[in-house]
């Protein structure tokens, strides 16, 4: 048992003094009693340490030899294996050593293969890059050599459908010229006009019409296109244009041009619309007739507004005023409605105005214009005068004003001065 106790401290490697493990395990109570009071030995060494320490330094005096030669024995073998595996450990890590020579050789080998691939790969790269250059420069010179070979074919087929189109542009060229020419004798002057007028092939009051006598009223179709080709010249003074009708008179006049030369002279359809009470804005007892503005009077009397401001929609008569007994209202306005192509000059007077009444006037009518001539060629200046269509006066109470619609123009400040109830324009109807 003792033995298998000393050969496992011994395989240990770590050894403990024979006489302090004999003082504990092998002796008699007298002589452990007695090495007690020797003292203890703590040395815990290797093998090789044993013999000096026994020989030297260890306190406790032998008694007997303990150690058997055949455990001594052992011990030598012990150590002789103990000496060859250190030997064999040396020449493991010369081995070793060796080996991490030869793999630190492989990895600098690799890391030189690495860097010369990193230097072969970066001139490729700048290889690769100088030819991308070189394709690029190319490319734009094909372009630029591309661009200007299309743009000679161009130049030169645009020249070839030049000399092809000539004879027919200089044709078209022609007869814009001839178009245009003629577009400019369209656009005459009233004056200019006049004297066209003078050919015999025209007919007064059919191509044309023309009064230069005083003191001339002209009856023309009611609610009828009146078609004047070549104008209407109203030269001599105190000339008037009416429709033939009592009442709801509607005057439509197309024209090439319109010439009131004196102030005396007019288109008038005055007092020919709704007679007293009646019409859609009549007046009540003694209130004004309303169409474009309310008639005169309170509440309960003053004719109410109606239509539209455009005229295009609905164009309707003005209506009379309101009367009592034998104060009767006055009438209201006609419908004038003209179209002119070229000029209008009216140094006289184009109205449709209520009737002045007993009791209260009748309200406005309707003038509608529309000029046909404003093309960059025609630089005709148009002028309006006086137009009006508002209410009659009367005893009571006023009748309202009428509706102006002008289209083909834009008005100026100036030419509104003399136009009354101010027109609702616009360039196109």
């Amino acid at each position: 048992m003792e033995n298998v106790q000393f050969n496992n401290m011994i395989i240990a490697n770590f050894l403990i003094c024979p006489r302090q493990f004999d003082l504990k395990k092998g002796q008699s109570n007298e002589v452990a009693k007695f090495r007690e009071d020797e003292g203890n030995c703590n040395f815990k060494g290797k093998m090789k340490d044993l013999k000096n320490h026994l020989d030297k330094s260890c306190n406790l005096s032998p008694i007997k030899q303990s150690i058997p030669y055949e455990i001594i024995n052992q011990l030598n073998a012990m150590n002789g294996q103990i000496k060859e595996l250190q030997n064999v450990v040396k020449d493991l890590q010369l081995q070793l050593k060796d080996k991490d020579n030869e793999k630190d050789k492989q990895i600098e080998q690799i890391n030189k293969q690495i860097n010369d691939l990193k230097v072969e790969s970066l001139k490729k790269d700048k290889t690769i890059t100088a030819l991308t250059n070189n394709i690029q420069q190319y490319q734009i010179q094909f372009d630029e050599f591309k661009k200007k070979f299309e743009t000679k074919v161009e130049n030169q087929t645009i020249n070839i459908q030049q000399l092809q189109l000539q004879p027919q542009i200089d044709t078209q060229i022609e007869q814009e010229q001839k178009n245009e020419q003629k577009e400019k004798e369209k656009h005459k002057d009233c004056e200019s006009m006049l004297s066209f007028i003078q050919s015999p092939n025209l007919e007064n009051g059919v191509d044309f019409l023309l009064v230069t006598a005083n003191n001339h009223t002209i009856n023309l179709k009611n609610n009828e296109w009146d078609n004047y080709k070549f104008g209407i010249f109203l030269l001599g003074k105190n000339i008037t244009l009416i429709p033939n009708c009592y009442e709801l008179g509607y005057l439509k006049i197309k024209t090439s041009h319109l010439w009131i030369k004196h102030p005396s002279s007019k288109i008038d359809c005055s007092k020919l619309g709704y007679p007293a009470n009646q019409g859609p804005g009549m007046g009540e007892d003694e209130g004004g007739g309303g169409y474009g503005t309310k008639g005169g009077g309170n509440d309960r009397q003053s004719g109410e507004m109606y239509g539209e401001e455009t005229l295009l929609k609905q164009i309707h008569f003005g209506s009379g005023g309101g009367g009592i007994f034998l104060n009767e209202g006055g009438s209201g306005g006609g419908i004038i409605e003209l179209i002119i192509e070229q000029q209008l000059i009216n140094h006289g007077s184009i109205q449709a105005n209520g009737e002045d009444g007993r009791s209260s006037g009748g309200s406005g009518g309707s003038i509608l214009i529309e000029l046909q001539c404003q093309s960059h060629l025609n630089e005709l200046k148009q002028t309006f005068g006086t137009i009006t269509c508002i209410g009659g006066s009367g005893v009571y109470n006023k009748g309202g004003d009428g509706r102006i619609a002008i289209y083909g123009i834009e008005l100026s400040s100036d030419d509104i001065l003399k136009i009354n109830p101010k027109p609702f324009n616009r360039l196109c109807k």
